[in-house]
């Protein structure tokens, strides 16, 4: 086939892509606010007339046999392969697919309206949360973790059963099962993946040994019970992902005042500017509303937005940095690329810059900077910082480590004991000893909404600290700098990662931008010793 036949054909595809993408888009927006049913019930809607058009086999065929090609033009030849992948995404039985389809949004409907009881009481996640974190009695924080893991037993058997359907479509396209499938059509390899989790594990196991025993005697001694009788619901949020306050400063009593004005300011001084996304946003608490934050880019034309939950928290300070970078991400792909290029390199490149800079809320020169503290008070906390940064990707690390093994062994083998399996992984990499018959596996969000996606957090996480030692060693000049002032920084991010979009495949973008592979040793030198 001519190129100028080619090229043809996959513009007349992503003109049609762009239209579902942008509907698919606002629907889930729109879903995501109200939590009303009829607008869930346009999202699946949207979700699969997008499956229809790419469920397509003659089209799927066709540029599976230009893909074959001889092509000089790499931006051509890119574009077929990520239209080979969005493709193959979408194979198979489409009654199998819209049965899938249905049953996700509705399970992730029960998620995003579910709201935890205590008594006849009513809370959010971040009340539920701010109780585990904050209250010292074991009683109360015991009560708040049962009551917000009560959404495993409503969604359980809702989620096995996708669990079931997505492996049944995966195996009818020739694959073992949906996990291996979903890494295929994300340019990974689970070897590849399991490699560098394996050695993560080595390498973080002893130091974080070291910290659980520091954190139990101070929790022991915070809820006043012995070490042995601490239970999950100690460790400061639901699935002890970010670690407790062990600590002699709390940096809650730092973003006390208006966080989103501290991360307009924040990104201007370094040359993005949040300004735009920040208008579009949805940032605070509402009846029905999910209630996590995400990023979402509507149309891959400049429409950017994030919806949060906002308190003036540390945690939020945090979260609002890290979607505030996927979104600047999204909002500096170069416009010239073609539709389907404009998009990050990989998801977890994103996740990456989200890290990078969802970091700096513990971060001292950002306090100093944005928190109004003086040289001698932020001199006086600076180690102590460090030290609850390091906990927290420690800590975060040992998760990932059991959300990423859970989820392999769930698509493996979902029949299985996955109670017993999920408290096993909880024991071997978190240390915490502790089981009970109960689904609580199933009350992670992630399990339907995100699949076979963990694994890119702390992809992400490397490749931030890998990201953040190139900055400070050719930019700044300083290991600890936030970046604060240094639009240079912003300059080097666009010019590099963000305007290149998808143009390269995630491993030759990576060595592009930074000189070298993705090494995982800059975050172990960052945070293990």
């Amino acid at each position: 086939m001519e190129l100028k036949e080619i090229k043809s054909f996959i513009q007349e595809k992503e003109k049609q892509i762009s239209v579902l993408y942008k509907n698919l888009n606002s629907s889930y927006w729109t879903a995501s606010i109200s939590g009303k049913k009829e607008d869930y019930d346009k999202y699946a809607e949207n979700e699969l007339a997008l499956k229809r058009f790419f469920n397509n086999k003659e089209d799927y065929e066709k540029i599976k046999s230009m893909k074959e090609e001889n092509i000089d033009n790499k931006i051509t030849a890119r574009q077929l392969k990520l239209l080979y992948y969005a493709y193959l995404s979408y194979q198979g039985d489409y009654k199998l697919m819209e049965e899938i389809t249905k049953k996700v949004t509705a399970t992730e409907q029960k998620f995003n309206t579910f709201r935890a009881k205590i008594g006849s009481k009513e809370y959010t996640e971040n009340e539920i949360k701010e109780i585990m974190k904050k209250d010292k009695s074991n009683k109360k924080a015991k009560e708040a973790w049962e009551a917000i893991k009560v959404q495993g037993a409503i969604v359980e058997k809702d989620v096995l059963e996708i669990v079931r359907l997505r492996n049944k479509l995966a195996k009818s396209l020739g694959f073992r099962d949906y996990y291996e499938f979903s890494l295929e059509v994300g340019e990974q390899k689970e070897k590849e993946i399991e490699s560098i989790m394996d050695e993560l594990d080595k390498l973080t196991e002893i130091p974080f040994k070291n910290l659980k025993g520091e954190m139990d005697l101070v929790l022991s001694k915070k809820y006043r019970i012995k070490k042995e009788e601490l239970g999950p619901w100690n460790y400061g949020d639901p699935f002890f992902q970010e670690g407790p306050e062990i600590y002699e400063i709390s940096l809650d009593s730092y973003y006390k005042e208006d966080i989103v004005e501290k991360a307009r300011k924040y990104y201007k001084s370094i040359g993005l500017d949040a300004e735009g996304i920040l208008s579009r946003s949805d940032l605070y608490e509402k009846p029905g509303k999910n209630q996590h934050a995400y990023c979402m880019d509507i149309d891959r034309e400049g429409d950017v937005r994030t919806l949060q939950n906002l308190k003036n928290t540390e945690r939020w300070m945090e979260i609002l940095l890290h979607e505030l970078g996927h979104a600047i991400y999204s909002s500096n792909h170069n416009s010239s690329l073609p539709f389907i290029l404009r998009d990050s390199a990989h998801t977890f490149t994103t996740e990456a810059i989200a890290m990078l800079f969802g970091r700096k809320a513990r971060n001292v020169e950002f306090i100093k900077n944005y928190c109004q503290i003086s040289e001698q008070e932020a001199e006086k906390i600076n180690k102590t910082v460090k030290k609850i940064l390091r906990l927290r990707m420690l800590v975060f690390s040992r998760w990932v480590q059991v959300m990423f093994r859970f989820e392999q062994q769930l698509y493996k083998n979902p029949e299985q004991d996955l109670k017993k399996l999920w408290w096993d992984l909880v024991k071997k990499y978190q240390l915490v000893n502790f089981s009970r018959d109960a689904p609580d596996w199933a009350s992670k969000y992630h399990t339907v909404s995100a699949p076979v996606y963990y694994h890119n957090y702390l992809l992400g996480e490397l490749l931030a600290s890998q990201i953040h030692n190139y900055i400070t060693k050719n930019i700044t000049k300083d290991l600890d700098s936030d970046y604060t002032g240094k639009k240079e920084v912003g300059e080097y991010l666009i010019k590099n990662i963000f305007s290149v979009g998808a143009r390269y495949r995630w491993d030759e973008m990576i060595k592009r931008a930074l000189k070298e592979e993705l090494n995982p040793k800059y975050f172990v030198e960052e945070f293990t010793k």
